[in-house]
């Protein structure tokens, strides 16, 4: 859904901006999460699952004070993301969010002691590779912009 979603946002954004308006980073985190909400109510009560979660949380007590800091963390990150996306570009916003899991699996590898099997170092090398390609391909871009440019 990811490639899906910065499309969208993309063409939102592009079309918002022929009418003269500017997307806020909470217009498109409001709409995005109402709309995810209702999906994810609708499935629940489809499948039945809605009243059997709603009872184990209120028969829980406890479980609420999680859920709050839950949706509060959830919030704070989406707010960078969401952020990134009205400012920059949905392609921006999907290599930080991947340098940032790339560095979340080094960073437990180096401090928790977890290992990763040869086709893990594998596919986070590539991870890296393909970040580092796009950063180069930016930055060769800009040069030959500025020496057109300067010329």
């Amino acid at each position: 859904m990811d490639g899906v979603t910065g499309g969208v946002q993309k063409r939102l954004k592009a079309d918002m901006k022929l009418v003269g308006v500017e997307p806020k980073p909470y217009d498109f985190m409001f709409w995005t999460n109402l709309y995810m909400m209702v999906v994810a109510f609708v499935i629940s009560v489809i499948l039945g699952d809605f009243t059997q979660g709603l009872s184990y949380c209120l028969a829980n007590a406890d479980l609420w004070v999680l859920i709050i800091k839950f949706s509060l963390c959830s919030a704070i990150g989406q707010s960078f993301i969401f952020f990134t996306v009205a400012h920059f570009d949905p392609l921006v916003c999907s290599t930080v969010t991947t340098t940032r899991k790339i560095f979340s699996v080094l960073l437990s590898i180096f401090t928790k002691g977890h290992h990763l099997s040869l086709q893990g170092w594998a596919g986070v090398s590539l991870a890296i590779g393909g970040i580092l390609s796009e950063v180069e391909s930016k930055v060769s871009h800009t040069r030959a912009l500025k020496a057109k440019v300067s010329m």
